[in-house]
């Protein structure tokens, strides 16, 4: 409801308006993009920080966070930091590259929890291992107690 009363606010240019809602700073830009298209938005800088975090640091960020920043960084088009022409283009590749790597997290957080709680192969294989470890104990603790 609220960022879409913050989009509506922003489509209608009423940034002043929109910071009233923001608990953030709120960078407001306007940049060239290579494509020589200009991106106007209102960006919470914090986005940017976070989804380096959540992509450097595997496991940190749960599996909606990573939804959600990951849209958002795809949603961003033009540049932020660079202003020229190769290197705003280098920005926009890299931008794009921390959205696999936040997607790829996903897919492999929702696989890891399928593992442990749905996969008929890994229970079989936990349930084979531990049936031959208590064979291995009792075979072990069997000649002590013969004497």
């Amino acid at each position: 409801m609220i960022r879409t009363l913050i989009t509506i606010l922003a489509l209608l240019g009423l940034p002043a308006t929109l910071m009233a809602f923001s608990t953030h700073p709120i960078k407001i830009m306007t940049r060239q993009s290579p494509a020589a298209t200009t991106t106007t938005l209102y960006y919470h800088p914090a986005v940017f920080e976070k989804a380096v975090e959540c992509a450097q640091n595997y496991g940190m960020c749960d599996v909606d966070e990573l939804l959600n920043l990951a849209e958002q960084l795809d949603q961003y088009t033009g540049c932020y930091y660079e202003d020229e022409a190769e290197a705003c283009q280098k920005e926009i590749d890299d931008r794009h590259d921390l959205v696999d790597v936040l997607l790829l997290q996903t897919e492999l957080q929702q696989r890891d929890e399928y593992t442990k709680k749905a996969n008929l192969f890994a229970d079989d294989v936990k349930a084979d291992k531990d049936m031959h470890d208590r064979d291995n104990f009792i075979d072990n603790i069997s000649p002590e107690m013969d004497v």
